[in-house]
């Protein structure tokens, strides 16, 4: 039975050479699930298996006419579908490096964007505190920047807290006022 196929095969490989859509017809019927069930067990995707058997069998059409017709087609398609399944992974694996290169490159350039804002409101704000008159400005630094609790300011400059809380909250006041614009030039 087995020489039989392949003398059958033979002659169908003689007529696929020849461009016979019939013979070609026969050869897509008789080998599609076969090669599709090789390539889904490969890559246990169903839309890629099918568009790679499908490739398989117009690869066979576009290179017919190099066809040995005493070859084993069996296992001339075979190869061809781990050619393609090669190819197909190596396609995924080369998109898949892109995209997380990608992500690392949009997830960089949101840090540096968001270092470069934060330190030129950094400097605005500095530049805004610099304006406040001298005793507010020391008894803001001293409770933003070395985080002295009121109690600990008035007692270090011998004023009553009610004073250092209003200058705080004046300078808080001015500084949101000043900031105000920067900060929406910065978030929008």
């Amino acid at each position: 039975m087995k020489g039989k196929t392949i003398h059958i095969h033979s002659n169908i490989l003689h007529l696929l050479r020849e461009g016979d859509e019939k013979a070609f017809e026969y050869l897509f019927h008789y080998y599609y699930n076969q090669i599709y069930t090789f390539v889904l067990n490969t890559l246990f995707n169903k839309i890629f298996a099918e568009d790679i058997t499908q490739s398989v069998f117009i690869s066979l059409w576009e290179k017919r006419e190099m066809i040995d017709p005493e070859a084993n087609i069996a296992s001339l398609l075979y190869t061809i579908a781990r050619n393609h399944v090669y190819r197909q992974t190596e396609q995924l694996l080369l998109k898949h490096k892109y995209e997380q290169f990608q992500q690392e490159n949009i997830q960089e350039s949101t840090d540096i964007e968001e270092d470069v804002n934060n330190r030129f409101l950094e400097d605005i704000l500095s530049e805004f505190i610099e304006k406040l008159p001298s005793e507010r400005r020391r008894i803001f630094l001293l409770s933003r920047k070395e985080n002295l609790s009121n109690k600990e300011i008035a007692s270090r400059l011998n004023i009553s807290e009610k004073t250092v809380e209003t200058q705080i909250r004046r300078s808080l006041i001015f500084l949101r006022e000043k900031m105000k614009y920067y900060l929406n030039i910065v978030l929008f």
